[in-house]
């Protein structure tokens, strides 16, 4: 009877690691006529070409701060925005490995919007 016990409670242990919980990644998404870039970190990490990337970043100096975003699709299409507005930097900074990305840019190439989504579906890059 204990043997059907462990039996049982390997399998029910087993079927719970094979349901894993949902996973969406996005390689890179880019138009430079409409001018906006996304992906989540870990799609553009993993994606399956050498060429892919989503990377933004903060620069602080004594005089200011500023960030930039840029973004590489798989074609080797690249586009990249620029800001110091505090509200926009504080979107770049909340940025992890496990975050949906997406930003906008005017045609001076100053970012217009930064979305940032987390969630447990955008897995961290392996």
């Amino acid at each position: 009877m204990n043997s059907m016990r462990v039996v049982a409670l390997g399998v029910l242990l087993s079927s719970g690691l094979a349901a894993a919980g949902s996973k969406t990644d996005y390689t890179v998404d880019l138009s430079t006529a409409n001018r906006y870039a996304s992906a989540t970190m870990g799609g553009a990490r993993n994606s399956s070409d050498s060429t892919q990337l989503l990377s933004c970043q903060i620069d602080a100096t004594v005089s200011g701060i500023s960030g930039t975003c840029y973004a590489v699709n798989a074609q080797g299409v690249s586009g990249e925005c620029r800001t110091t507005n505090q509200y926009l930097l504080e979107a770049i900074k909340s940025i992890s490995d496990s975050s949906l990305v997406a930003f906008t840019w005017n045609e001076s190439g100053v970012c217009t919007q930064v979305i940032v989504r987390q969630g447990s579906m955008h897995g961290p890059k392996l």
